[in-house]
């Protein structure tokens, strides 16, 4: 089967779009009859005896969060045609107006083909079969400045990255109370490797030597760990002495069959503790957990880097689209791809195994029960990821209230990161029913044409079966 990696990419970035979350609904941390509690901390105890996951139905995310929003990129022209900012009708201030030094988004996805809790053996147990993917872009304000309106000046390009991976996970976590304050829990975490690709541009500069030529150096490197992939017949170059060397052209990159590329394991781990029943203060709770310890090895990683030489190129006008008012974003952005390819000037660097670590998320939650309303609590969540380049903390502030054993909600709002968001949940589990709805950020304000303006949108919903009676702490 033959396939363009970029095209590849695309489709990986369309899927963290269409069913991601920035990360688990933590706008339900709170909430005791929650069906996936125990995703946040594997400690967490659940209400019920037990519940069956509907498979995909049981758990749906989509959103996204970072400081790059889909208008910064996707613009309309003149004629109301959906284009990208590189569109002559765009100018120069406004298509870069909505950049920030550095330009980031982050999506994962999880979602559960099999899941299911229950209480024996001393404790809560789960059990899950589920899809995962991540996709993190990271790019300079600069790279964006030089597509769209180059002058005699240098640009630094360093610190572009992009990191996406799929993989299935087979997951086995217990929890159980250990006294009367103390209850820990851990999850056990089987990975199956589907793919990964990582690209990476460090000290990069492209520098102006004359109005037609330009000069590149940069340390690039790309890793693709894809079952049959290759990177297909080479281009042949030649630099300016006159020394030959091939290049890797994209459009000749093959996929040749799927399936398995890696294995890994990963783990969970919580606690919680009870001040209370410790005896220091009545309806206080402190938890923590660390999520996502553990990595992938990948078998097959198909290596590509620069040789660290000077670069030299001209054609670099072509970077900005001048093809007039009908030229549609695809094309704008093909060109765009196919220069920057060039740019980089990648060569075959060898097949070899590699390794890749999930990225960990840290959770810190402090809870208190209202003395004069026990079915309301005030709750504190910090939430940080530890993934390098993509690292993020949030804070969250949140009332939670449970008016019925039947119906509990919680609005919240959270800074970090990714700048102020508004989130809020609603979970209904009579017997023999769940379902939950929630978000940790609020989609916000809409262009006309229905496009989000705000790089933070999200949306969690799910529908799964309990069975046993509602019991309340």
């Amino acid at each position: 089967m033959k396939t363009n990696l970029r095209y590849f990419m695309g489709a990986m970035a369309v899927v963290g779009c269409g069913m991601a979350s920035a990360q688990n609904l933590n706008s339900a941390y709170f909430l005791d009859g929650y069906t996936y509690g125990h995703r946040m901390n594997p400690a967490k105890d659940y209400d019920r005896k037990g519940y069956v996951s509907i498979p995909v139905l049981g758990n749906i995310n989509m959103g996204m969060s970072g400081n790059l929003a889909a208008t910064d990129v996707l613009k309309f022209n003149n004629e109301g045609r959906l284009t990208t900012f590189l569109h002559p009708d765009i100018s120069v201030a406004e298509a870069l107006s909505g950049f920030s030094s550095t330009n980031h988004t982050r999506m994962d996805m999880n979602m559960d083909i099999l899941g299911f809790g229950f209480h024996a053996w001393g404790g809560f147990n789960t059990f899950n079969v589920s899809m995962r993917s991540n996709l993190g872009f990271s790019a300079p304000y600069e790279l964006f400045e030089a597509a769209k309106s180059l002058t005699n000046k240098d640009y630094d390009l360093s610190g572009l990255r992009m990191d996406a991976s799929a993989w299935a996970e087979i997951g086995f976590g217990h929890s159980r109370q250990v006294n009367d304050a103390w209850r820990v829990g851990g999850k056990l975490k089987v990975l199956l490797g589907g793919g990964h690709v990582k690209v990476n541009m460090e000290n990069a500069a492209l520098k102006l030597a004359a109005p037609d030529k330009w000069i590149l150096t940069a340390d690039a490197q790309a890793e693709v760990s894809i079952k049959g992939f290759t990177w297909g017949e080479m281009d042949r170059k030649e630099f300016n002495d006159g020394t030959p060397y091939e290049q890797i052209n994209f459009d000749n990159v093959d996929v040749d069959g799927a399936g398995l590329n890696g294995w890994g394991l990963g783990f969970d781990l919580g606690a919680e503790w009870d001040l209370g029943e410790q005896g220091w203060l009545e309806g206080m709770t402190v938890s923590a957990s660390l999520l996502d310890l553990g990595f992938i090895s990948w078998n097959e990683t198909h290596v590509a880097q620069n040789l660290g030489k000077e670069i030299e190129f001209t054609g670099l006008n072509d970077f900005q689209v001048n093809n007039g008012t009908g030229t549609p974003a695809g094309e704008q952005t093909d060109g765009y791809a196919d220069r920057f390819s060039a740019l980089m000037a990648l060569q075959d660097g060898g097949v070899r195994k590699s390794t890749s670590m999930l990225g960990a998320t840290l959770n810190i939650g402090v809870e208190y029960q209202m003395p004069f309303y026990k079915k309301l609590s005030a709750g504190f969540l910090s939430t940080t990821r530890i993934q390098g380049g993509y690292s993020w903390n949030e804070e969250r502030f949140s009332a939670t209230v449970s008016p019925v054993k039947w119906f509990e909600a919680s609005i919240n709002v959270g800074f970090g990161t990714m700048g102020t968001s508004f989130g809020w949940v609603a979970n209904i589990h009579p017997k023999g029913f769940n379902l939950f709805l929630g978000m940790d950020h609020m989609m916000g304000k809409f262009s006309k044409q229905g496009m989000p303006l705000s790089s933070h949108t999200g949306l969690t919903m799910g529908i799964n079966i309990p069975f046993g009676n509602v019991h309340v702490k």
